[in-house]
């Protein structure tokens, strides 16, 4: 064997060590398309014993040559002598359904039915055969983008269930293994065309940038050892800092603004607080600008919301569902479960007995006052109540205000209605005009609790 394909191997052995962190034995599912560096991986793993099965994507976008790939994957594993599985995608239709370019769609499609094979057939860890050049243009395409650290360290080695473990090596290295060890492969000839930003950088700027510095994939090389570094340390004080600010909520997570603007860089701290639910480091920039504004300003990603209250910032999912939800309670009416709470009703006789509750999560109501079918539903503006012990009404925003409920809380309070008459604020107060009295011959219990 010569030089290059012995030390590919020895590499290959000492990563692989590093990445399974000693765990024997431990079986690993390949993703093999048929290209060189997929096949290479194959021959690698065979070479070095250990226990694999081989996955195989067929995305129905190269015709007869993605039905020839699987041919050769499936050859491959049957000659290797290890489990072979399969999946073919209309790639095409679920990028249009799901608004996504086509190797977003691969990518999403891949990666969830490896994870769904790993699974179901026990392989502790998923490995894709990208290497160092894979790297390298996957930071050049997130400097053009535009990064933060994380992207300068370009695709990493270990992520969950994911390893990479030939990452250390250039693209010239596995293909010169392959001709060394007679390894049959496929080429995607779109690989050579240069619509896909990918591909020019692979095709223009790389070569240029190797001809300007010979050992540029040493550097390189190099270079993203000293970014995971930096990325670990990032990330042991971001942790930290976060278990100071940052506070699980009944939906979502809430940060404390006072906290956040006492750490020395809040815009860079928000983001990373922020990162998880896809806010952009100009999003969190408006929200720090807004922070002197009124509460109840909003700010969106793609997926969340984060709303600025007086003393914190409340992030919670983009709901989907109807705002205008309601449900009618009847006198039968038992139990009732919403999206994010359960509800149980019961009438029961007046008497010596009745013991009021003493939280409000618990209500007790005159029956023959009420008016069913009552009506269960969000809070609307304009909404009014007659608090216990009082006798004019009120705004329910205002009540909420007065006992400091947060905005984002606010806007999640259920009431039940009588007639045109709010009878409860759920979980804060009943309405005078519906209190059970001396003379009151039936009682109408409403219980709720949070999901």
């Amino acid at each position: 064997m010569k030089e290059t394909t012995q030390y590919l191997l020895v590499r290959f052995q000492e990563k692989l060590a590093e990445l399974t962190g000693g765990v024997t034995p431990c079986r690993m599912l390949l993703a093999v398309s048929g290209g060189v560096d997929s096949m290479v991986m194959v021959k690698l793993f065979s070479l070095s014993e250990k226990t694999f099965g081989i996955a195989h994507c067929n995305f129905l976008l190269r015709g007869e040559d993605s039905d020839l790939d699987q041919q050769l994957v499936k050859r491959t594993a049957m000659l290797v002598g290890v489990p072979f599985y399969s999946a073919t995608f209309d790639t095409t239709d679920y990028a249009r359904e799901n608004k996504a370019s086509i190797q977003e769609a691969a990518r999403e499609l891949r990666y969830q039915w490896l994870q769904e094979i790993a699974f179901e057939h026990q392989y502790q860890l998923i490995a894709t055969a990208h290497h160092l050049d894979d790297s390298i243009e996957t930071l050049l395409i997130n400097l053009i983008r535009g990064t933060g650290i994380r992207g300068l360290a370009g695709i990493p080695e270990k992520r969950e269930n994911i390893v990479r473990p030939l990452l250390f090596a250039t693209r010239e290295e596995i293909e010169e293994f392959a001709r060394a060890q007679s390894i049959e492969f496929r080429t995607d000839h779109s690989n050579q065309e240069d619509k896909y930003l990918r591909n020019r950088i692979r095709h223009h700027v790389t070569p240029l940038l190797k001809e300007l510095n010979p050992a540029f994939h040493i550097n390189m090389a190099e270079f993203f050892r000293k970014i995971y570094a930096t990325k670990e340390v990032l990330d042991v004080e971001v942790n930290r800092r976060q278990v100071e600010c940052v506070f699980p909520e009944r939906e979502g997570v809430s940060i404390n603004i006072k906290k956040l603007l006492a750490l020395p860089r809040p815009d860079f701290f928000l983001f990373e607080f922020l990162r998880e639910y896809s806010f952009s480091f100009a999003v969190c920039n408006d929200i720090l600008t807004g922070m002197k504004g009124r509460a109840g300003t909003q700010f969106f990603s793609k997926t969340h919301v984060a709303v600025k209250d007086r003393e914190k910032i409340f992030v919670k999912p983009i709901s989907n569902a109807d705002p205008k939800e309601e449900f009618l309670i009847f006198e039968e009416t038992q139990k009732l479960k919403t999206r994010d709470a359960v509800f149980s009703f019961e009438k029961i006789p007046s008497g010596i007995d009745l013991v009021f509750p003493e939280i409000e999560d618990t209500a007790m109501f005159d029956f023959d006052r009420l008016n069913f079918p009552l009506i269960l539903r969000k809070g609307r503006p304009g909404d009014r109540i007659t608090p216990l012990g009082m006798r004019g009404s009120k705004k329910i925003s205002d009540l909420l205000t007065d006992l400091k409920v947060p905005l984002q809380e606010k806007k999640e309070t259920w009431l039940l209605i009588s007639g045109t008459e709010t009878a409860w604020l759920a979980g804060y107060r009943i309405s005078e005009k519906f209190k059970v009295l001396p003379e009151t011959k039936k009682v109408f219990t409403a219980k709720f609790s949070r999901l």
